[in-house]
């Protein structure tokens, strides 16, 4: 080969590259074996990095931007207007508490917030057109009914204070649900019968059964797990005052209630009754081996130290037809009651012209028939009859009456056990 052909060569190799780069890249993806391997994985090494940073943002957004939210009416319910502030103070009430709720969950809560609200028109529309109004009387005596749920008074402000509720709330609520039962009694029969009570205790009697146990006051001094010597020793300063005081004569309850820390002071340091296992251990090994009366040295738990006496003791007993007949027939009359209330609602929406401006959530938001659960309702060690979990039967022990109740309050820190069921 020449010098002159030598010096076209890179040239046409340039040209030829280019040519063939135009079309084999059509090809390419047609490689098989080791030359593919080597030609695909780069990409999947480059791309990845890519992928990720693109989807980040919107899986695990640090903060999701909340929708805009509606203004004017949330609903109207025949052209009655549902104010959208009355849906978001609601809605707030369950945000503000500052867990995390998944958007999905956070769609199901709304629907269900504003299915109450347009149930509250629906109900209040239906009691306006039938000229029902509560007397005064009626509400004064459903909310001293309610503050007979809490241990105290204390106990009843504390719920106040963190349940975002207030007296005049609370008053709203009786007197709604008040009109709505004037509202049932005009439409039929809402009474429950002696011989209906009776029928449903009979078919239950084994829940009416009452363990073995005692009756028990304290007086707590409270005391950190990790309290100093110096704590510990004045704990145990306040302690003997209240042994000397005990000494003096001076009636226990009335100690209690000077001198005791414990949530019960108010109620004289009374426990109520309760069997083995519900108290902590300690503080149990030592009352049940106490007399009627006895009052106990110094007990030390991670509460704190107690004095402890035993006011009563029993053995297993049956409660009586006449015992739980009112507890039976309030219970049997709240079932009848949301049965009715179902009832009429479901005709009441029949009826209605019902407009929503809440967009509704995508079908995978929620679970159908998904129960939303609120605090634990018992403390813990105590199931009620049947197991954990399951609500027992009107009147035993420990029962509610389902609806209608106050959120039970925990038991704060210092009290060893739950009272016995305001026996």
């Amino acid at each position: 080969m020449n010098l002159r052909m030598l010096a076209l060569v890179p040239g046409l190799l340039l040209a030829l590259g280019a040519c063939g780069g135009k079309k084999d890249a059509p090809t390419e993806p047609a490689k098989t074996g080791a030359e593919t391997a080597k030609t695909t994985e780069p990409a999947k090494t480059e791309t990845a990095p890519t992928e990720v940073k693109a989807t980040e943002p919107t899986e695990n957004p640090a903060e999701p931007a909340e929708p805009a939210r509606i203004t004017g009416p949330i609903a109207k319910v025949n052209g009655t207007e549902i104010a959208a502030d009355a849906f978001y103070a609601e809605r707030d009430k369950i945000t503000a508490r500052g867990a995390k709720i998944p958007p999905d969950r956070l769609a199901r809560i709304e629907q269900n917030i504003l299915k109450r609200l347009v149930e509250q028109e629906l109900i209040s529309q239906a009691v306006k057109a039938e000229g029902i109004e509560v007397p005064k009387e009626d509400i004064e005596k459903g909310f001293a009914e309610y503050k007979e749920r809490f241990q105290s008074e204390e106990q009843f402000e504390n719920y106040l204070k963190h349940g975002r509720v207030t007296k005049e709330s609370i008053e709203d609520r009786i007197r709604e649900r008040r009109a709505l039962e004037m509202l049932l009694e005009k439409r039929g029969d809402m009474a429950v019968t002696d011989e209906a009570a009776k029928e449903f205790y009979d078919k239950n009697e084994r829940f009416y059964t009452e363990k073995a146990g005692i009756r028990a006051s304290q007086i707590l001094i409270k005391l950190p797990e990790t309290a100093s010597p110096e704590e510990d020793k004045a704990a145990m300063e306040k302690v003997k005052a209240a042994q000397d005081e005990l000494k003096k004569g001076t009636a226990f309850d009335e100690v209690a209630k000077k001198m005791s820390e414990g949530p019960a002071a108010s109620k004289g340091g009374d426990l109520g009754f309760f069997g083995e296992g519900r108290m902590v251990k300690e503080f149990e090994d030592v009352a049940f081996k106490l007399k009627v009366g006895e009052v106990s040295q110094p007990v030390k738990t991670r509460f704190g130290y107690h004095l402890i006496k035993v006011t009563e003791k029993r053995d297993d007993r049956k409660k009586s037809f006449d015992e739980v007949k009112d507890q039976i027939v309030k219970s049997l009359k709240n079932k009848k009651f949301f049965t009715e209330r179902r009832k009429l609602l479901a005709e009441l929406e029949k009826k209605a012209t019902i407009e929503k401006f809440l967009p509704e959530p995508p079908p995978s938001a929620g679970a159908p028939g998904m129960m939303q659960h609120g605090p634990g309702r018992r403390h813990p060690g105590m199931g009620g009859p049947g197991g954990p979990g399951m609500m027992p039967p009107p009147g035993a022990r420990g029962a509610e009456p389902p609806g209608g109740a106050p959120p039970e309050e925990p038991v704060e820190p210092g009290e060893p056990g739950e009272p016995g069921g305001g026996e």
